[in-house]
């Protein structure tokens, strides 16, 4: 079991979202709530949900000392949170901006020039089949190399004690 990096709940992995990668990969999750508090802090439309979200964050992250990535990840959300507040405060955010950045992230479809063509799959078929081959020549070698090590050990044997 693992803490949440803001509020340091227990917490189950399987299914906790991931505030940042830490040192040597390790991941950074968070709990239920404070990953709600996160999206509504980072997505939400009403100003005064967003608020209350950052809020919650705040009084979380104060109580618990989170670490210094930690601190800085949420900070920087946070900065950007607020002016996304003020933005829709003033009537000037653009909401579509919101429905890009889901759609951007997922990967549903394989773009056109990363998809593998027909002649990649050709040469890869190729390409496997002289391995194979390879593997097989390299195999018949060895097995006659180990046969005549043995013959030879056998050889030293029988010299040895017989001859």
């Amino acid at each position: 079991m693992d803490n949440c990096a803001i509020c340091n709940a227990e917490i189950n992995t399987e299914e906790s979202a991931i505030l940042t990668m830490g040192a040597y990969g390790n991941p950074k999750y968070l709990c239920k709530e404070c990953s709600l508090d996160m999206d509504t802090a980072t997505l939400g439309k009403e100003v005064a949900e967003i608020s209350a979200a950052m809020e919650r964050i705040s009084k979380k992250m104060t109580v618990s000392g989170p670490d210094k990535q930690t601190y800085t990840t949420v900070t920087g959300l946070m900065a950007i949170a607020h002016d996304r507040a003020q933005k829709i405060k003033e009537g000037e955010y653009d909401f579509s901006l919101d429905e890009s950045d889901e759609s951007e992230g997922g990967f549903d479809e394989i773009p056109e020039e990363l998809a593998e063509s027909e002649e990649d799959k050709e040469k890869d078929r190729i390409d496997e089949e002289k391995q194979k081959k390879f593997d097989e020549f390299y195999n018949y070698v060895l097995a006659g190399m180990c046969i005549g090590f043995v013959i030879f050990v056998i050889w030293k044997i029988i010299d040895t004690f017989l001859l």
